[in-house]
């Protein structure tokens, strides 16, 4: 038995560190939950209607907004094809906006308030039409955003960026979920 001199034993270290780091990646990326899929919707799935959210809130217009918003999320998802006839979807997504709560989370001199947190919340279904059955349902799906009161952002770019994020969660929701 010949000794292994020092070129071979280095490549053999180099090999097993590559072998066990791509062990590691197969261990992590298979217990991450990640997947390839981009949605659990079957092939039968094509368009969908987003009927108006109603606003059971005082702030004005906020469903004017959201609707935009989700109509412009639910295109660059590009899933599914938008239809404004809700008897000729696949899919109707539908709700209700139900909170609209600007909280003081800081304060400055004097007692007055130097930023804000905007959390908005909807009650979402999404349903298949022909079949008549509720898919997903959630009572409570939040978006959140802040702003200060003196300088940076205003109040109505917190708003529209609460409202993005509230539509990405329904979209989520909805599309994501595996029933």
């Amino acid at each position: 038995m010949g000794r292994e001199g020092p070129r071979n034993i280095g490549q053999n270290v180099v090999l097993i560190l590559i072998l066990c780091g791509a062990v590691l990646c197969c261990l992590t990326a298979g217990g991450c939950g990640y997947t390839f899929a981009t949605t659990p919707l079957s092939d039968e799935y094509r368009t969908i209607a987003v009927p108006a959210f109603k606003n059971q809130t005082f702030e004005p217009d906020l469903q004017i907004r959201f609707n935009n918003i989700l109509v412009r999320e639910l295109e660059n998802d590009g899933r599914l094809r938008i239809v404004d006839d809700p008897a000729t979807a696949d899919l109707v997504l539908s709700g209700v906006l139900t909170v609209f709560d600007p909280h003081a989370i800081s304060f400055v001199a004097d007692d007055e308030i130097g930023q804000f947190r905007i959390s908005i919340a909807a009650t979402a279904a999404l349903e298949a039409v022909r079949e008549g059955e509720t898919l997903w349902q959630e009572e409570a799906v939040w978006g959140s955003d802040f702003y200060l009161t003196s300088g940076g952002r205003m109040r109505e770019d917190a708003i529209d960026e609460a409202l993005e994020e509230l539509a990405e969660n329904i979209i989520h929701g909805a599309l994501d979920n595996y029933w």
